[in-house]
Order: structure tokens, then C-alpha cells, then sequence
């Protein structure tokens, strides 16, 4: 079966959106900063979601904006139904991960990495808990290209339907 291909007007959901603002700057006044966990709502093992970050708080006034982005599960073990990044994209300035899969009743960690046009590296992980009520699933497929590369739905298609690549073989997305 081949998936359907998103809607090129596809949007991130606004009610899975984190955003991500910059660290209280408390050593100045004798104060250590409390370490704060993010999480996205749960999901469950059957669910397709994509999950965003929004970088625009710690980006303020700096004039840069995110160029790319990866994710990785650091917490799968190797299972078929382990949580899984389907794609990875930037969506109106937003980190936006597609994730499927998930054991029911753990909660898994999503390492995001955004690289800035100016260069600036930010590492966020995530934590996102897999329903405990759901039955174990394995992801399904999502649109790639002849080498595997996930198609994200803000990927250039061309008139014929192919989808424009650099000459590292991305696709080329409309961000």
C-alpha cells in the first residue's frame, strides 16, 4: 500500500505545540535555575501525531530562525512498535516531529535538534508517555523517496508529482 501524500497546506497542531523560551538567567542573583522537564500530551501506540517546538522565544531579537531539524528516540530498545520519527520538518518556523508507534504504558524521550541559520545549536529532549490502555502498534508507512528519506508534507512537489531534492538528496521544503 502506498500512503497518501499530505496536503501541501498541512499545519502543525496547535494543541501539540511546546514552547520553548530561554533559561532564566539566576546565577546573576545567587539562585540556581530548577530544571524544567518538558512533555507533550500522551498518545497512544496506534496514533500518528506530529509534536512542534517553537523556538521563537529563544530566537527573540536575534534575527536567526531554524534552518534544520532532526529527532531521535534515545529510549527505543529495537522493538517493532518502539515510538518512531516518521519525519522531521520546519512548519511556520516550527520544529515539527511525526511520530507513530509506542510501547503502551512507557514514557519515551524525543531528542530534538534544531540547527539555526546563524549557526546556533539547540538540543531539546521531550518526554511523551504512550497510553497505557492501547494496544502495542507498529507505525505506519509515510511517503518517501526511492532511497527511504521520509517525504514531509511541506516538501516541494514538482508539476509531475516528483519531489525537489538538493544535491544531498533532501527534500526541499517550504518552511
Amino acid at each position: 500500500m502506498i500512503p497518501p501524500i499530505p496536503s501541501p497546506i498541512w499545519q502543525p497542531a496547535a494543541s501539540r505545540v511546546i514552547p520553548i523560551a530561554p533559561p532564566a538567567n539566576l546565577r546573576t542573583r545567587g539562585l540556581v535555575p530548577e530544571i524544567v522537564t518538558l512533555s507533550w500530551a500522551p498518545k497512544s501506540s496506534a496514533e500518528q501525531f506530529d509534536f512542534s517546538l517553537d523556538l521563537s522565544g529563544m530566537l527573540e531579537c536575534t534575527g536567526d530562525y531554524a534552518a534544520s531539524v532532526l529527532a531521535s528516540i534515545p529510549t527505543a530498545t529495537g522493538m517493532k512498535t518502539d515510538l518512531t520519527v516518521l519525519w522531521v520538518s520546519i512548519v511556520n518556523g516550527l520544529a515539527c516531529v511525526f511520530l507513530g508507534g509506542g510501547q503502551p504504558g512507557t514514557t519515551q524521550t524525543v531528542r530534538v535538534g534544531v540547527t539555526t541559520q546563524q549557526g546556533r545549536v539547540i538540543v531539546q529532549d521531550v518526554l511523551l508517555a504512550i497510553d497505557v490502555f492501547s494496544e502495542p502498534a507498529t507505525p505506519q508507512p509515510v511517503p518517501t523517496l526511492p532511497d527511504g528519506t521520509p517525504v514531509p508534507p511541506n516538501a516541494i512537489r514538482l508539476p509531475d508529482g516528483s519531489i525537489l531534492t538538493d544535491d544531498n538528496g533532501q527534500p526541499y521544503i517550504i518552511a
